[in-house]
C-alpha cells in the first residue's frame, strides 16, 4: 500500500492524486467556468450557506431577501450618513442629485455630442447625495467629490426613490467608493475583455500602498505591474484613507501574516460584478450557464456583497461570494461545467497520457510537446494574439518545462511577458472555435506533436523549425513514420471511428459470445457506469462489454431474447442484483430477422447527411445470421470487447 492519496476530481471523475480537481482541470477549469479550482468550493460549505440562506429556489429576488436577512454586521460599515439637518451653507444649498429618462438616455449612449449644451451643464452640476458627497457626470464619467467613480445609477436612483429614510443613512461616499474598487477589472498581462479569464483581486490595488507592515514593500512590484495593464479605468490616486472604517479593509489590516504569503494564484479571482448601463449585476451560473443579474437595489445588500468581494481570498465571507456566484442561482444538481467540456478535457487527458512525448506541467499550467522535429513547445490555456483561446511558447535550448522562477513578484510577471513575447503565432480558425477548450488544445497538441507536417500549413511554425531546428533533427523516413503512428492514433481516437468500430466489430462479437455459450451460463447485467466497471459480465469466461446509453440496452436486450438468454429471477434474490440471466435455450436456426431488427436500431448512429456513408452495405451483414449453437468461443471474443 503506498503513501500517495487518490481521489475522484470532482469535475471530469478522473483519478486525482489528493487533489479535490486532477491536474487537467485545475489548468482548464480557470478559462472554462471563470472560477480558479481552488475558489471552487466544497459540498459541506455549499450545504452550509444554503441552511443560511433558507434554502430559497432560484429566483433572483428570493435569493436577494434572503441575502439581506443574514445574520451578521459586516455590512454596518456603511451606516453613519449625515442628517441634512446637520449641513450648514454660506449660500443656498445644492440641488438634490437627480437623473430623468432623458437624461438615462444621454448617459447609456455616450452620444454628448448630440445632447443640448444646458442639458450636459446640468449633468456636469449634479448634485448631493444623502450624506453631503456631491456626484456629477462629465465627459462620459461619474465624478464623486471630484474623483472619477464608477457608479450604478440606475440602481442608485432605484434606491432613492424607494427608500429615501434608509438612503438618508448610509455613508454613500465610503460605499460608491468601494463599489467603484469591485467594478475595476485587473489584468495579469494584458486586457482581455472575456468574463471567463480570472481577474486579480481588487483589494490588491490598497495592498501596495496600505499602512499593513510588510505588505506594501511585498505588493508594490504587483501594483505598478497592474496598473500599468489596467482595465476599466485608471485607478492611480486609490488610497486607503478613502475606506476608512469598512469591515473589508480592517479584515486585510488585521490578517497581517498572511498577505505576505499571498501568490498570484492566490489573488486570482473570477469577475463578479458588472456595471451594465448604470445597473449593478453579478454574474452568476444559471441553469442555462453563466449570466448576469442585477443585484437588487438596497444598500444593505449592497453593501453585504461588497463587503465579500474585498475581503481577503481566505476569509469565510469570500468564500460566500463564491459560493453564491458558483451554486445558488442554480439548481442543485446542477454540473459545474457541461458534458461538452468534460469531454473535450478527458479528450485532452487521454491524448496526452497515451503519447510519450507529451505531458502536462502543472507548475507551468500548460501542455509541453515535443514535436516530431524534436523541437519542444508549451500549450498554455489563456487569451493569445488574435483573441486565440491559447498560447504556444518554444521550449528552447533543452531547457527545463520553465525558466528558473524569478525573486519577486515583478520578475517573474517579467518572464511571463517575455515567453508571450517570443510565443509562437497560430491563429485560430473557425473551426477550430466552434470546438470547446479541452478539443481546441487537443487538435493544437496534435499539429505541434506532427510539426514537421504542420509546418506547411502555419507559417510562423515554419520560420520557427526552420530556425531553431536541431542539426541532427530526425530523418523524413523516421519522421513519416512518426507521423502515420500520429495518424493512427488520431483515428483510434476518433468519435466516428469509435462508433463506427463498436457497432461494426464490438456488437457483433458480443452477439457472437451471447450465441456460443452453454446452456445454463449465467450473465449479470447491471446498470450503466461510465467511470466503474463494465456493467456486463459472466460467471464462466473473461468476456466483459459496456453500454453507453439506453439505445445499447435496448439493443443487448433483443440480443438475449434472440439468443435463448432469460432472466433467473431467483438467483437475483441469491445475489441481490438486478439482472442476472441464465441461458435456458439457443433460439432458432435462421437468425436473420432477428439480426436485421437490432442492427437496424443501430444504423441511424452510422447515418451521414441522413445516409450510410460509413459501412459498405447494411449494417446487418458485419453480423452472424446462423446459429452456431453452442460452441467454444471465437479468438478475440473472450475478454474485454467494449
Amino acid at each position: 500500500m503506498t503513501g500517495e492519496r487518490s481521489s475522484q476530481c470532482r469535475c471530469c471523475s478522473e483519478q486525482s492524486s489528493g487533489e479535490k480537481f486532477c491536474e487537467y482541470c485545475q489548468t482548464l477549469l480557470p478559462h472554462i467556468t471563470g472560477q480558479r479550482a481552488g475558489l471552487i468550493q466544497d459540498e459541506s460549505f455549499i450545504r452550509r450557506f444554503r441552511e443560511q440562506l433558507g434554502h430559497p429556489g432560484i429566483l433572483p429576488a428570493q435569493i436577494w431577501t434572503r441575502v439581506r436577512r443574514i445574520a451578521g454586521d459586516e455590512w454596518q460599515w456603511a451606516l453613519g450618513g449625515r442628517s441634512p439637518q446637520d449641513w450648514s451653507y454660506i449660500a443656498d444649498p445644492p440641488m438634490e442629485w437627480r437623473l430623468s429618462d432623458e437624461d438615462f438616455g444621454v448617459i447609456d449612449s455616450g452620444r454628448r455630442n448630440q445632447a443640448d449644451d444646458n442639458h450636459l451643464r446640468r449633468l456636469q452640476r449634479g448634485g448631493c447625495l444623502p450624506d453631503g458627497s456631491h456626484l456629477g457626470w462629465a465627459g462620459g464619467t461619474f465624478f464623486l467629490d471630484g474623483r472619477p467613480c464608477k457608479v450604478p445609477y440606475r440602481g442608485l436612483m432605484k434606491v432613492l426613490d424607494r427608500n429615501r429614510h434608509k438612503a438618508s443613512t448610509i455613508r454613500w461616499k465610503v460605499l460608491l467608493r468601494s463599489i467603484d474598487l469591485c467594478l475595476t477589472r485587473l489584468s495579469w498581462d494584458r486586457p482581455s475583455g472575456a468574463d471567463s479569464e480570472p481577474t486579480v483581486h481588487p483589494a490588491a490595488l490598497l495592498l501596495g500602498r496600505s499602512d499593513i507592515g510588510d505588505v506594501q514593500m511585498a505588493f508594490q512590484p504587483l501594483v505598478e505591474m497592474i496598473e500599468r495593464n489596467m482595465m476599466g479605468g485608471n485607478s492611480i490616486g486609490v488610497k486607503p484613507r478613502m475606506f476608512e472604517r469598512t469591515e473589508w479593509l480592517r479584515r486585510w489590516k488585521e490578517d497581517r501574516h498572511r498577505p505576505v504569503g499571498l501568490s498570484e494564484d492566490d489573488l486570482k479571482v473570477p469577475i463578479t460584478l458588472v456595471n451594465r448601463k448604470g445597473r449593478f449585476q453579478l454574474r452568476v451560473r444559471r441553469n442555462r450557464g453563466w449570466k448576469k443579474i442585477e443585484v437588487s437595489s438596497d444598500p444593505t445588500v449592497w453593501a453585504r456583497v461588497v463587503t465579500w468581494v474585498l475581503s481577503p481570498p481566505n476569509h469565510d465571507d469570500h468564500r460566500r461570494l463564491c459560493t453564491l456566484q458558483q451554486h445558488i442561482f442554480a439548481d442543485t444538481s446542477m454540473p459545474l461545467i457541461g458534458d461538452k467540456d468534460k469531454n473535450g478535457i478527458l479528450f485532452l487527458r487521454g491524448l496526452v497520457e497515451a503519447n510519450d512525448r507529451a505531458a502536462i506541467d502543472v507548475g507551468m499550467k500548460a501542455i509541453v510537446v515535443e514535436g516530431s522535429s524534436r523541437l519542444r513547445y508549451a500549450v498554455t490555456p489563456g487569451r493569445g494574439g488574435h483573441s486565440t483561446r491559447f498560447i504556444v511558447n518554444p521550449l528552447l535550448d533543452g531547457a527545463s518545462t520553465g525558466e528558473p522562477a524569478a525573486r519577486n513578484r515583478y520578475a517573474r510577471w517579467r518572464q511571463m511577458q517575455a515567453r508571450r513575447e517570443r510565443a509562437i503565432c497560430i491563429v485560430e480558425t473557425s473551426e477550430l472555435r466552434r470546438l470547446v477548450l479541452g478539443d481546441a488544445l487537443g487538435s493544437v497538441v496534435l499539429a505541434l506533436l506532427d510539426d514537421l507536417n504542420s509546418q506547411r500549413r502555419i507559417d510562423t511554425l515554419r520560420q520557427h523549425i526552420a530556425i531553431h531546428k536541431p542539426r541532427d533533427a530526425i530523418d523524413p523516413e523516421t519522421a513519416e513514420h512518426n507521423r502515420a503512428q500520429e495518424l493512427r492514433y488520431r483515428l483510434a481516437h476518433n468519435r466516428v471511428h469509435e462508433t463506427l468500430t463498436r457497432c461494426s466489430e464490438s456488437f457483433p462479437r458480443i452477439w457472437s459470445v451471447l450465441l456460443r455459450l452453454p446452456l445454463g451460463e449465467r450473465m449479470t447485467f447491471t446498470a450503466m457506469n461510465r467511470n466503474g466497471p463494465p456493467n456486463i459480465t459472466f460467471d464462466d469466461c473473461d468476456t466483459t462489454f459496456r453500454t453507453h446509453d439506453m439505445l445499447d440496452r435496448q439493443v443487448i436486450y433483443r440480443m438475449l431474447e434472440a439468443s435463448g438468454w432469460r432472466r433467473d429471477r431467483v438467483e437475483e434474490g441469491v445475489r441481490e442484483t438486478l439482472r442476472v440471466y441464465i441461458r435456458i435455450g439457443t433460439g432458432e436456426r435462421d437468425l436473420g430477422p432477428a439480426v436485421e431488427e437490432f442492427a437496424t436500431m443501430l444504423e441511424p448512429r452510422l447515418l451521414i447527411n441522413g445516409r450510410n456513408g460509413m459501412l459498405p452495405g447494411p449494417l446487418w451483414r458485419w453480423f452472424e445470421r446462423d446459429n452456431p449453437g453452442t460452441a467454444p468461443l471465437l479468438p478475440g471474443t473472450d475478454q474485454p470487447i467494449g
